[in-house]
């Protein structure tokens, strides 16, 4: 066989393709009748205004927040987030500022 009679059968095949499937229409997974809106009007909010993907987003961010503050907090506790103040001399700078 020739190259243009392959680049043809190709060239009709996918013509053919692209012709039968712009004939069979859109077809929708989902139903979309008023019954079906009606019974659920919001399908993919959970809360009043956020969907799941929403919520997770928020949960993580806090989580992450609330971490980082904890350790915040820690240095705080045992006295690690400044130099003491009992004595008179500053020994060292620690607030970035000459």
């Amino acid at each position: 066989m020739s190259r243009p009679r392959v680049f043809a059968r190709g060239f009709g095949a996918v013509t053919l393709a692209v012709i039968t499937s712009g004939l069979t229409g859109c077809h929708s997974s989902t139903d979309v009748s008023f019954a079906a809106i009606k019974s659920n009007p919001s399908p993919e909010l959970v809360g009043m205004s956020q969907r799941s993907v929403d919520i997770e987003r928020s949960m993580a961010l806090v989580g992450d927040q609330n971490l980082r503050l904890m350790w915040s907090d820690l240095g705080r506790v045992w006295l690690f987030d400044a130099p003491s103040t009992l004595s008179p001399w500053n020994t060292v700078s620690t607030s970035g500022q000459p």
